[in-house]
């Protein structure tokens, strides 16, 4: 049986000069440099704290004066009107919880819609109309596992972000929570779980990792933040706070270590210069109140040495020269003095 389509609907139309106006029009950054006005994608291994970071970033949104990792919306006198796409059981709740805690006397509401496995273009476009007519002008879809059923279904996958972009051609910036494999020890930097295409549709790939497994939800929350907007991949550090509040403990350029291998051998000696400066950073920023054997352990982890190598550089090495310590096991505290 034959039917008919509706061309303009099936396929929006615009032309080269509208987008160039539209693009004059939008800013392109909802945060600056960390959330686009397109499709972000915030992914990491379960635990890190990814729904906290949103309900802050929602917070901030809703609230005004209200930061979000150190930073406040580029348009401060839009009225945002968000909304949440929620897959897993109780992720309503949680939602909930942490943003009307915190807001205390605002009278405000997100609307949060349970869509399960939402993988049919039908679906996706009555949704996208949906949320256009009620006004909502931020979407969050929490998490992409659940919206596809498979994230290495690449079908599945792009059927899935044309969806969201019926959302962001519309201007409505759209936020994705993914997964990373929880296999082996976690890379700075490592890609999300399943199929190419979570990366090649967002316009920004934050991943979210721990620093360290001593204090509030397991420690500092550390982001590399990646995206053909920045010039080059930034690094956000900062320490959770009481409910979804962070403190920003370092904001900078972030390069991977496949670039520093690629890099000529001559430059090896300052390399190394600059590892160590970075891992006394690191020492100082994520390590207070960790003695050395530990410490060697989670240097060691960080940034993939052995853990004998980095116990030497602690306590008579390179890097212990860039430190000075005080006391023992939990009362040990660090500090860069170079």
């Amino acid at each position: 049986m034959s039917h008919t389509i509706d061309i303009a609907r099936r396929f929006p139309r615009s032309t080269t000069k509208e987008a160039y106006e539209r693009s004059k029009r939008n800013e392109r950054w909802v945060f600056p440099d960390v959330i686009c006005s397109s499709v972000t994608m915030i992914y990491g291994r379960s635990n890190v704290g990814k729904s906290y970071l949103v309900s802050s970033l929602l917070l901030s949104l809703l609230v005004e004066d209200r930061d979000f990792l150190g930073i406040q919306p580029t348009d401060k006198t839009k009225l945002w009107r968000p909304a949440i796409l929620w897959t897993d059981p109780g992720s309503d709740e949680e939602y909930g919880d942490r943003i009307h805690t915190a807001l205390a006397d605002v009278d405000v509401d997100v609307p949060a819609y349970h869509i399960g496995r939402t993988a049919r273009a039908d679906e996706w476009e009555a949704l996208a109309d949906h949320l256009l007519a009620e006004g909502n002008n931020f979407v969050v879809l929490d998490n992409l596992m659940g919206a596809t059923g498979d994230t290495n279904d690449a079908a599945v996958m792009t059927t899935v972000f044309d969806g969201l972009t019926r959302l962001t051609n519309r201007g409505v910036p759209v936020v994705v929570l993914h997964h990373e494999s929880e296999k082996g020890m976690t890379v700075a930097g490592a890609p999300p779980m399943g199929a190419s295409a979570a990366v090649q549709k967002s316009r920004v790939w934050i991943q979210v990792r721990q620093t360290n497994k001593r204090r509030l939800r397991g420690g500092n929350t550390a982001l590399v933040v990646q995206s053909n907007l920045l010039d080059q991949p930034q690094e956000i550090v900062a320490e959770p706070m009481t409910g979804p509040d962070y403190k920003v403990l370092k904001r900078g350029p972030w390069v991977s270590r496949n670039d520093i291998d690629d890099r000529p051998k001559q430059n090896r000696s300052q390399e190394t210069l600059d590892e160590n400066a970075r891992m006394a950073h690191w020492v100082v920023e994520n390590l207070q109140g960790v003695g050395v054997n530990q410490a060697a352990v989670r240097v060691a982890d960080e940034f993939n040495k052995s853990r004998a190598t980095c116990k030497d550089k602690l306590t008579r090495g390179a890097v212990a020269a860039l430190l000075h310590r005080t006391g023992e096991g939990e009362s040990t505290t660090w500090e860069y003095v170079a």
